[in-house]
């Protein structure tokens, strides 16, 4: 693994962003307050301590007479009789009843002030320490000055809040993108690339963790590659080498066939014959296999298809003495891997027949069901065990007590039923009242099951 680059905590990263949002807020702090005492200064707005030092003004002095002030007079006030009525005043309402209760109470507050004079009438002042603004029009029509300027202060440390906090995210989320990107070229077993650097002490050593999982998978997948080349290599030449053996049977047989023989020694040979031509296919098979390569699908009449696997199969049940009985009702064409499914569909006959005892049935049925055909092969054996109906079809399995396994690998019912998912189909295993039963279905379009073929009662 290459050498790392220098990286930091991620409390460093907190800790730089929390000094950065500081300096941000104290910046926003120190221009709004540069910009309140500039519009101060300019005549847009009072200074808080205006409305006293106006009030102090009107009282210097001590006048006799109440003299009306202006529209920039900022404190609220009302001029009251002996009597208590109000003679004069700038507010109303719950405003007015305030400066009423000051007249009948001595109060004593820095906001409050009181004069009587020579006439006997009393005002009251009553103001805030806040900036106002100097428009009489703006004062009634909006909040006070000092409220709004507060407001946007507020806003611009949550502006400064969120775009920091964002910044710090994406910059996090990032980072975190390089685990989800390495995951995903692992997952492909993409696996000679470099694992990114982020720059972040702890992100890091994750990253450094999947680097050693990185080279040690390579390390496996490579050697599992390589055992598999060579496994594979080995198949290929030991099928290769099949070619010879099989070919001196062939030409034996033929030599054979040229001698006058009895009608029952021909006919053996003929069937070694066959068979031997159907074990070339299997070798020319396992050499395609072995070199990467896959039977293409070829139309294929299925009618044909069920009488060849009818004489592939007829002689294995006469070898056997079973009897192979037939029904075919397959009709028309489908596209298929022909020398796969023949030997799929071998593989479940022989099965069937190998499980049948010496003067049993065997009985093979080819159906035409909604929206596609069907195999049925019954058997007169012992029937599948409540293990095999679950586990029969899968890789290697030979677990049955009741169908022996003497001779058998495992592999037969699921390479038949491998075959069947290729064609878009699916093997099932079932019991009747004297042995088993396995259907394949293969379907033209997907939909539901259509109903069981069953096999004919035994006579």
């Amino acid at each position: 693994m290459a050498k790392r680059q220098n990286s930091v905590s991620l409390s460093f990263v907190l800790l730089r962003f929390a000094i950065v949002m500081s300096g941000c807020m104290l910046l926003c702090c120190m221009v709004w307050s540069s910009v309140l005492v500039r519009l101060q200064n300019t005549g847009v707005a009072y200074r808080g301590a205006v409305p006293n030092q106006q009030v102090e003004q009107m009282l210097a002095g001590e006048p006799k007479t109440f003299v009306t002030p202006g529209d920039d007079f900022l404190a609220e006030y009302a001029l009251f009789d002996q009597n208590g009525e109000v003679l004069e005043s700038n507010v109303e309402g719950k405003k007015l009843k305030v400066l009423a209760g000051f007249l009948q109470e001595d109060v004593y507050s820095i906001d409050v002030s009181r004069h009587t004079y020579a006439d006997g009438s009393t005002a009251i002042f009553h103001w805030q320490y806040r900036a106002e603004f100097t428009n009489p029009v703006l004062r009634r029509m909006l909040p006070p000055f000092e409220y709004l300027w507060l407001a946007t202060l507020g806003a611009a440390l949550v502006l400064c809040l969120l775009f920091n906090t964002l910044w710090l995210r994406r910059r996090l989320a990032a980072k975190l993108k390089l685990f989800g990107e390495v995951s995903e070229r692992v997952g492909a077993q993409e696996l000679d690339f470099t694992i990114p650097h982020a720059g972040i002490r702890e992100y890091d050593q994750v990253l450094g963790a999947m680097e050693h999982m990185r080279e040690a998978l390579y390390s496996s997948l490579s050697s599992q590659w390589a055992v598999q080349q060579e496994r594979e290599a080995e198949i290929a030449a030991l099928a290769h080498d099949l070619k010879t053996p099989l070919t001196l049977v062939g030409g034996n047989a033929e030599l054979l066939l040229e001698e006058e023989l009895p009608e029952s020694s021909r006919k053996m040979v003929e069937t070694i014959m066959a068979s031997n031509d159907r074990a070339k296919q299997y070798v020319a098979c396992l050499l395609e296999t072995s070199a990467g390569g896959d039977e293409a699908f070829e139309q294929t009449s299925l009618s044909a298809m069920f009488d060849e696997l009818y004489q592939s199969t007829k002689t294995i049940a006469e070898a056997k003495r079973v009897c192979l009985h037939i029904k075919n009702g397959l009709e028309g064409a489908v596209s298929v891997q022909k020398d796969h499914l023949q030997r799929a569909l071998c593989n479940v006959v022989q099965n069937a027949i190998e499980h049948t005892p010496a003067g049993g049935n065997v009985y093979l049925v080819g159906s035409m069901v909604d929206g596609g055909w069907q195999i049925t092969v019954c058997d007169e054996g012992p029937g599948f065990s409540k293990a095999a109906l679950r586990h029969a079809t899968e890789y290697l399995w030979r677990g049955d007590a009741a169908r022996g396994t003497n001779g058998h690998n495992g592999l037969g019912l699921w390479f038949a039923a491998q075959i069947a998912k290729t064609h878009a189909g699916q093997l099932e295993l079932s019991n009747r009242d004297s042995g088993g039963v396995v259907t394949i279905r293969f379907f033209y379009a997907a939909g539901g099951y259509p109903e069981h073929q069953s096999c004919p009662d035994n006579e």
